[in-house]
């Protein structure tokens, strides 16, 4: 079962394991062999069903201006001859509380260690989409629980349960959907850090890093609240981002796909996740796609 957060380890240990799981990074597949691999995923749709994981910004205070306010959509009408037209101009926040689901790139989060800072890739690297084999661990469902818990951890034994009760095994390039399950509705009024969240205990970074995904949906994010590292909020995001070089979307909302999933007894399908062309940006709303 899931457990309450307890502090693992202080910043100085973090930042060698930051540094060993740097040092043992594999090197990306060659064209070839990611192309087999995709054709691989291909065979994995049987039924053509297509479930989405997208899912919009949360409500919050439509009169606030500041980081905790929802998405702003702004209309305006063109008319003519027998025609009419709604044009939108919409603005908002790509990470934090407001956010909708989306793609954090490698350069997102930057962590400096002794060998200098993190990622230095945007949005750019990911345009052509990330498509390949998806595999969904949908852990309350394993666990026996309906949702992990606001401050909870998801252990190595979890993980375990979880690949045996779904009969299905990781293999590196595969996209990682981890389902942590939500007890609450999320708010974009919420104050980042003050809520309590459930996440993936550091216990697990050696066993990811062995696993090595191209991408980790989530339906929260990796990091729990409170975090699991003395004077480090979100060791996930500097794990994942800067260590392994692997982007993570945040804030998916996986419940059809869980339910999908358990209706064929199957929990691998192809996986397809492609960002906007944003040039510059850290992030972008993605609609994460499972076709069974």
């Amino acid at each position: 079962m899931p457990r309450p957060v307890q502090t693992r380890m202080d910043h100085a240990s973090f930042m060698d394991l930051h540094a060993r799981l740097a040092a043992g990074r594999g090197t990306p597949s060659a064209p070839a062999a990611a192309a087999a691999a995709l054709v691989r995923a291909a065979a994995l749709v049987r039924t053509g069903q297509v479930v989405t994981a997208g899912a919009p910004p949360p409500a919050g205070d439509a009169e606030s201006e500041g980081p905790g306010a929802p998405y702003r959509l702004r209309q305006w009408h063109d008319a003519g001859d027998g025609w009419h037209a709604v044009n939108d101009r919409i603005e908002l926040d790509i990470h934090g509380s407001p956010s909708m689901t989306h793609l954090d790139a490698l350069h997102h989060f930057a962590y400096i260690d002794a060998s200098g800072p993190g990622g230095t890739s945007g949005i750019e690297a990911h345009i052509g989409g990330i498509v390949g084999r998806g595999v969904l661990l949908d852990i309350p469902r394993a666990t026996g629980g309906l949702a992990v818990p606001g401050g909870w951890v998801v252990t190595p034994d979890d993980i375990e349960t979880t690949l045996s009760s779904q009969s299905v095994e990781l293999t590196p390039g595969d996209t990682l959907w981890l389902r942590f399950g939500r007890e609450h509705p999320r708010s974009a009024d919420d104050v980042l850090g003050a809520v309590p969240a459930p996440g993936l205990s550091l216990a697990c970074a050696e066993w990811l890093a062995e696993v090595r995904p191209a991408l980790v949906i989530t339906d929260h994010g990796l990091d729990s609240v409170p975090s699991e590292v003395d004077g480090m909020p979100v060791p996930w995001h500097a794990l994942l981002l800067n260590s392994l070089r692997v982007p993570l979307v945040d804030m998916a909302d996986m419940s059809d796909v869980a339910s999908a999933c358990a209706d064929v007894g199957r929990y691998e399908f192809l996986s397809v996740v492609a960002p906007l062309h944003l040039p510059g940006a850290s992030g972008s709303p993605v609609n994460p796609l499972a076709i069974l």
